[in-house]
């Protein structure tokens, strides 16, 4: 790792999500946060759960309602090409229960069951390494991209 951060292992895949680096520009706000794949604790490499965390300094505050987002686990984590023409592997949406805020009017992370599971591992059907972007069901382009790697 490069510079001072640090931070615990928790297991698991982790995806840091921002803003697309290729958009229409036809797009709602874009949304920043983290995904993780796990499997609640008990230490496989097959992740059955998904988390979205959603920063507290970005626009994911104004959320309206995730049942509306897709997530979309690419065949590579190649970001030079358009996620458009880039083929999934997975995708699945973001249920959420019927509240998703805090006291503060802020969103609380979501975490929702895959419906099959996926490997937490590099090559084959395993998610390491490929590119992951939220969708709006509202929009051309992806809302929010990253990659998925170890956590």
């Amino acid at each position: 790792m490069c510079g001072d951060h640090s931070r615990r292992s928790y297991g698991g895949a982790l995806a840091v999500l921002s803003s697309p680096l290729r958009s229409s520009g036809l797009m709602p706000p874009a949304i920043a946060g983290r995904l993780t794949f796990h499997d609640c604790g008990k230490g496989s490499t097959v992740a059955t759960h998904v988390t979205y965390t959603p920063d507290q300094d970005s626009a994911s505050d104004i959320i309206p309602n995730l049942e509306s987002y897709v997530v979309g686990i690419h065949d590579t984590g190649d970001l030079t090409k358009s996620a458009i023409i880039s083929p999934f592997l997975h995708k699945f949406s973001i249920g959420q229960p019927s509240s998703t805020t805090e006291g503060d009017g802020h969103i609380r992370p979501v975490e929702v069951p895959l419906s099959h599971p996926m490997k937490i591992e590099v090559g084959g059907d395993g998610i390491i390494g490929r590119r992951v972007t939220l969708w709006s069901q509202h929009a051309v382009d992806p809302i929010a991209e990253g990659i998925i790697g170890y956590n």
